[in-house]
């Protein structure tokens, strides 16, 4: 019955007892905290406490001042420049915040992003010939640029600066006039797991620091910052748990003209906020206009300071999600019933295609696909003679590793060890598949194909109390690198019946000791109201998170079911 691995998190009792005692919390809270790696009283201050003070100086970045420098000149010689930002929501958000604030500052500026499709990722020689034609003395990247030795090099020679704001990792640096990402070479800045946003926030930091601007200045712009670090899947910890908190902090207290009009079309309110309604709704409308149609339409939202534009921007947004999910779920079901076919040749990875498939959503299919089979997954389309697809993969399973063994088979293919994408020739389709399965199968052994649940500690019902639950909640916000924290209890048995709601959801009661009862909900779990309503009195563990729910003006608190472990009858 059980649908993952589980993995009972052991930390150091020692340190556990220790950190317990000094920051008064239970031990399965201490538990929790030392799994995430903090173990001493200041580390967790900082944990539950992240404030913007918190945060390094942008001059640590390697090149900011020059950068810096740069910038000035071109705003005390009125040159013209030039945004250049990637098409999805670390890119669109970055190039917001920095039309803002350099607008603000009386900047000649304009912005590009490319066309997903005709252009693909990075700097582009359309790009680069529209910079040419007007007149664009510096170009800054967002969330791009790292890798863009060519086109830089082009830049240079038609006498345009380039300062690349990027997060990637770096291979050879191209010949920028200064680059921005904390992870090159001697680059200063203590924390490396940025992402491209937040780099052009600190240029956006240092840059009023030096013009004298003020703190509000760059301050008001963190929702951005906070939007696009939830989206972009980087750690949430350190200096990006600070700037996801005081982002959600601002949009719950005062969102922009943008931000109201989308959370009113979603029908969220904006002072419950959370990084839930980022990843599961903000971030789909967003990327939804890179993907269906132009990504300029979700800058051009973020930056609407009308109520009449950006609703009617807005709308659009929801227009082209609605859109986007009707065609991703027509593929999604598509390539489910061609994995059984898939499946008599090929078992230890998911590789389809189809010729009509939409480029722009294959990677959300890749993922819905990762996340029923846990197997490494290509879902691949057609475009201009070529085979293009998007790549994911199962924890401990570098993907990239992988692809650079069947890279004889691919015109080209980048990115990491988590996420590709691939180009080939349709004669190479049948090779790629078979050898890309035998690579797999070599790398992935049984145990691995069954995906791992961390479990933070082992919790009594009764352990469950409002003190508790007041601690728990500032875990928040989560994501990854901060997952939310699971526990597990052992030898429990029904309350009643269960229901099964919407035909998919298994809802049920479970009591403490003390006849405390509490609900559990399970979501897409009808596997297991079948075992219940068969078995009512077997006796099982859970593996859950748990949330504050209010009802009829009362709160309670409701167990969120990951797993269960079947024990007896």
């Amino acid at each position: 019955m059980t649908r993952f691995r589980w993995k009972l998190l052991e930390p150091d009792e020692r340190d556990v007892l220790l950190l317990s005692e000094s920051i008064n919390v239970s031990l399965p809270v201490a538990r929790a905290l030392c799994n995430r790696g903090i173990a001493t009283y200041d580390e967790a201050r900082s944990f539950f406490r992240p404030s913007i003070s918190g945060l390094s100086s942008p001059f640590l970045l390697k090149d900011m001042e020059r950068a810096v420098a740069r910038v000035q000149d071109a705003l005390r010689n009125g040159e013209k420049i030039l945004l250049y930002g990637d098409y999805d929501v670390d890119g669109t958000t970055g190039t917001a915040l920095l039309y803002l604030f350099l607008s603000e500052q009386g900047a000649g500026v304009s912005y590009y992003i490319n066309d997903r499709f005709t252009e693909g990722y990075g700097l582009s020689p359309e790009g680069i010939a529209f910079a040419e034609q007007e007149g664009v003395t510096l170009i800054i990247t967002v969330d791009c640029g790292i890798r863009a030795d060519e086109a830089i090099g082009r830049c240079r020679q038609s006498g345009i600066d380039v300062i690349v704001c990027d997060h990637h990792e770096p291979h050879e640096l191209p010949p920028a006039y200064a680059i921005l990402n904390p992870k090159v070479p001697f680059c200063t800045y203590p924390f490396r797991d940025l992402c491209g946003c937040a780099v052009a926030f600190l240029l956006v930091q240092a840059l009023a620091a030096t013009l004298g601007t003020g703190e509000e200045s760059w301050a008001r712009h963190l929702d951005l910052v906070a939007i696009a670090t939830a989206a972009d899947m980087v750690s949430l910890e350190k200096e990006n748990r600070i700037l996801v908190n005081e982002g959600l902090l601002r949009i719950r207290r005062s969102p922009r003209q943008s931000l109201k009009s989308m959370l009113s079309v979603m029908g969220v309110d904006a002072g419950v906020m959370t990084m839930y309604n980022i990843a599961f709704g903000l971030a789909p409308r967003i990327n939804a206009a890179g993907r269906m149609q132009r990504a300029q339409l979700a800058v051009e939202w973020l930056m609407s300071s009308s109520e009449e534009s950006s609703r009617r921007s807005a709308e659009e947004l929801e227009r082209m999600n609605l859109l986007r999910r009707e065609i991703d779920t027509d593929m999604f079901l598509k390539a489910e019933g061609m994995v059984a076919g898939h499946f008599a040749s090929y078992c230890s990875s998911i590789v389809l295609y189809d010729e009509n498939w939409h480029l722009g959503v294959l990677g959300i299919v890749a993922s819905r696909m990762l996340e029923k089979y846990y197997l490494p997954t290509v879902i691949m389309g057609s475009m201009n003679g070529r085979i293009k697809g998007s790549v994911r993969s199962v924890e401990g399973l570098n993907v990239y590793e992988v692809l650079q063994q069947c890279g004889d088979l691919l015109d080209q293919f980048g990115g990491h060890n988590q996420a590709a994408g691939i180009t080939l020739r349709p004669e190479n389709l049948v090779a790629f598949r078979k050898k890309f399965d035998e690579i797999c199968s070599q790398l992935l052994p049984p145990e691995r194909r069954q995906k791992e649940l961390l479990i933070d500690s082992k919790l009594a019902l009764e352990e469950i109390t409002a003190n508790f639950m007041n601690v728990l909640e500032q875990f928040s916000p989560y994501g990854y690198g901060n997952r939310e924290p699971v526990f597990m209890s052992s030898r429990l048995v029904l309350a009643g019946r269960p229901k099964l709601l919407k035909e998919k959801h298994v809802k049920f009661a479970v009591r403490d000791r003390n006849g405390r009862m509490f609900d559990v909900i399970g979501f897409d779990r009808p596997d297991i109201y079948r075992v219940l309503e068969a078995s009512p009195m077997s006796v099982f563990s859970l593996a859950y998170s748990l949330e504050k729910r209010n009802w009829n003006n009362r709160e309670y608190w409701q167990i969120r079911l990951r797993d269960i472990m079947y024990l007896s009858s």
